[in-house]
């Protein structure tokens, strides 16, 4: 289990159910709380800015499509050509990938234009700053709001 089970588990408990139309890749760990068995997670997802993985026991799939043996993780991550026809990971490649399609985590990434590897919005936010003498941005004061002394702006 990860952080991502937490909301399917809450609410679980309380006795309501998650908004649909909305994937989410948690998986409720009410039923072991509560002394029933449960069923064990098939893999788990993490990402981290625009790079992610989905992991089961012993394969991890990225987001440049990399697959990895993880028999002898955490001591070792063997990368797996993408040409293998060994069977087990040809099949860990497929299962993965068809969870990193239902999850789309690509699917909010736009690429800024500039080369930066930075997600539009961020691109667009940055050049409307202003930079201070130090080529640094420079926050702007809070328009009707009293200085509260944040130590990162000056006066």
């Amino acid at each position: 289990m990860d952080s991502s089970d937490l909301l399917p588990t809450f609410a679980e408990l309380a006795g309501t159910k998650l908004p649909s139309g909305i994937k989410f890749d948690g998986q409720s760990f009410a039923s072991p709380m509560l002394g029933v068995p449960g069923k064990p997670r098939e893999w788990i997802f993490n990402q981290l800015a625009d790079m992610w993985y989905v992991r089961e026991v012993n394969w991890k799939l990225n987001q440049s499509g990399e697959l990895f043996d993880m028999s002898d993780a955490p001591f070792s991550e063997k990368k797996v050509t993408a040409t293998s026809t060994e069977p087990a990971s040809a099949a860990a490649r497929q299962r993965l990938s068809a969870v990193l399609t239902e999850l789309n985590p690509a699917g909010g990434i736009r690429d800024s234009g500039d080369g930066s590897g930075r997600h539009a919005g961020k691109a667009k936010k940055k050049s409307k700053q202003a930079e201070s003498k130090n080529g640094l941005p420079q926050a702007k004061p809070s328009e009707g709001k009293p200085d509260r002394g944040d130590p990162d702006t000056e006066p």
